[in-house]
């Protein structure tokens, strides 16, 4: 009687939300206009706050949720400020960049970033190059969304995670082809705000139910078997540290999504508003997951890699019971999907318009190419072993390698595409190598770790950048080219306090600190915060210099 109860609730509660994500949708592409910039970017018209919400939705994904409460599970709070400060740093390369991709947008019409490339460069190959890896980057990431609303639909359900796999992507594709990027921001607003309360919602019942966050710090703290997850020495390496936040500062812009839409920005002093507020954002997004991961380990102490992703949906259930565990749950749907949706559209323009060329397509063969990704994105979710985080940082990885291309190509007129494409080509060679051949790296100092290869980012961008300047020079021979980055005056002091806020961030002159101070939290992690409000202080300054209102 009990578990018909509960699987009617659990039915009425995700069936509901299901239904309002679908009417919504219909009622978002109400205004839709005509032609791709309409509905790749919803003709331009993104606000501040809008932008803002849009991006924080995207960004945060079943990596966010799930992933990170299952990293935190297996190495404890060291995760919190490599992925809260971490990712609300990269709104400064959001910021820097975003304002540059935005003008080549408009200058060339221009809806992706190997779009952009083409038309600063000339060079088809160019475009054909990026838009292929970012592709082929992009079907994992991808992957991470089915993979986790079957985590979800099996603890609400019980059965195979498949089943919930192929729900949840069949209902992403209908809203998502529905209305184009109006529908999809709309709901992405609807959804963000719902996934970022119930997981405070959730996170307030594990920590009742464990006494308090004091108390549960404490556990964790004197038992042998947890005590190390309260810090950083025998998790993370100083170099894994640093690498995985340059990591996300150079990788974050070159989402298709998240690039999709700086191009959409109404203006420049938009990207800069959502800029300032995005550490805030990414706080309030990740300490509720990564505080239930850690805290699960007090419960479920012998969980392994993919018991350990399952362990935020299993806490909640725990202490949320039948009606309340169900519906924080749909807050895992609700970020997944908000992210799902962008990458079927971001992905699908990058298909629709780079590899198959602007004249070759109609309404039905986007709606084709995106439904081909669903496709592939869910094959891949039941068939990969990876855990969600070591699929999520692989993409991260291949991500990255395009940034000194996409920089140089939106800073300079006269790139030339064949620097691009060996920039491209000698950074991914990087990433391949670490991914299927981590021994060829041994008595280096890279290290490698399976698939994520976070301490690759390094080398790689070192390779890309290598490929990119030697190339350039080699065919520009004889001409007056320059790369010089023009500075101005405004943008020296807080560039150098921003600089100062990451070097700050690396704690190599106390990474063995074990501390606590308030709530029983290690003191790194209100370090990290501080810094955190230092930014946001440093790109308030700046942005109302240098964006009108």
């Amino acid at each position: 009687m009990l578990l018909r109860t509960f699987v009617n609730s659990a039915w009425v509660i995700v069936g509901g939300y299901a239904l309002a994500m679908v009417i919504f949708a219909i009622w978002a592409r109400r205004d839709m206009g005509e032609g791709d910039e309409s509905y790749y970017l919803a003709g331009r018209s993104l606000t501040g706050p809008v932008l803002l919400v849009t991006m924080a939705a995207t960004n945060f994904s079943a990596f966010t949720v799930y992933g990170s409460s299952g990293a935190s599970y297996r190495i404890g709070l060291s995760f919190l400020p490599i992925m809260a400060f971490g990712t609300g740093f990269m709104a400064v390369s959001m910021f820097i960049l975003g304002r540059k991709i935005r003008s080549r947008s408009v200058q060339h019409g221009a809806m992706t970033a190997p779009e952009m490339v083409m038309g600063q460069t000339g060079s088809k190959s160019a475009q054909l190059t990026m838009a292929t890896v970012l592709v082929l980057a992009t079907i994992p990431y991808l992957a991470l969304q089915p993979r986790a609303a079957g985590i979800v639909f099996s603890a609400l359900f019980g059965g195979p995670e498949w089943i919930g796999a192929v729900l949840v992507t069949l209902l992403v594709v209908a809203y998502t082809l529905t209305g184009g990027l109006k529908a999809v921001v709309r709901t992405d607003i609807v959804q963000g705000v719902i996934a970022l309360s119930l997981l405070w919602v959730g996170l307030a019942m594990v920590i009742s139910d464990s006494g308090g966050i004091s108390a549960a710090m404490e556990a964790i703290s004197s038992s042998e078997n947890t005590e190390g997850l309260l810090g950083r020495e025998g998790n993370y390496t100083l170099l894994i540290w640093t690498s995985t936040m340059i990591l996300w500062l150079f990788a974050d812009p070159m989402f298709p999504q998240l690039y999709q839409r700086l191009c959409a920005a109404e203006s420049d002093a938009a990207i800069g508003r959502m800029a300032t507020l995005y550490p805030a954002v990414a706080w309030l997004a990740f300490v509720p997951p990564i505080l239930i991961g850690t805290i699960g380990h007090l419960s479920y102490p012998d969980l392994d890699t993919a018991g350990s992703d399952n362990i935020l949906p299993t806490m909640i259930m725990d202490v949320g019971g039948e009606w309340l565990g169900g519906l924080v749950l749909v807050a895992g749907l609700a970020a997944l999907m908000s992210t799902m949706d962008s990458q079927l559209l971001a992905t699908g323009s990058l298909v629709t318009r780079d590899l198959l060329g602007k004249d070759s397509h109609e309404d039905w063969s986007r709606e084709f190419v995106i439904v081909s990704l669903s496709v592939l994105g869910l094959i891949l979710s039941v068939w990969s072993n990876l855990s969600i985080l070591n699929l999520g940082l692989l993409a991260f990885s291949m991500y990255a390698v395009m940034f000194p291309s996409v920089l140089a190509s939106a800073h300079f007129d006269e790139i030339d595409g064949r620097a691009v494409v060996a920039s491209i080509l000698a950074g991914e060679a990087v990433v391949i190598l670490a991914v299927f051949s981590p021994e060829s790296f041994d008595g280096w100092w890279v290290e490698p770790v399976k698939g994520a290869v976070p301490t690759t980012v390094i080398p790689s961008l070192f390779a890309a950048t290598v490929g990119l300047v030697a190339t350039q020079q080699y065919f520009k021979i004889g001409e007056d080219f320059s790369w010089r980055f023009e500075i101005k005056g405004s943008d020296i002091a807080p560039l150098a306090g921003l600089l100062a806020v990451f070097v700050l961030a690396q704690d190599f002159w106390w990474w063995s600190e074990t501390g606590t101070w308030s709530f029983g939290l290690p003191k790194w992690i209100w370090w990290a915060a501080a810094l955190s409000m230092a930014q946001t202080a440093i790109m308030a300054k700046w942005v109302g210099k240098v964006t009108p209102r």
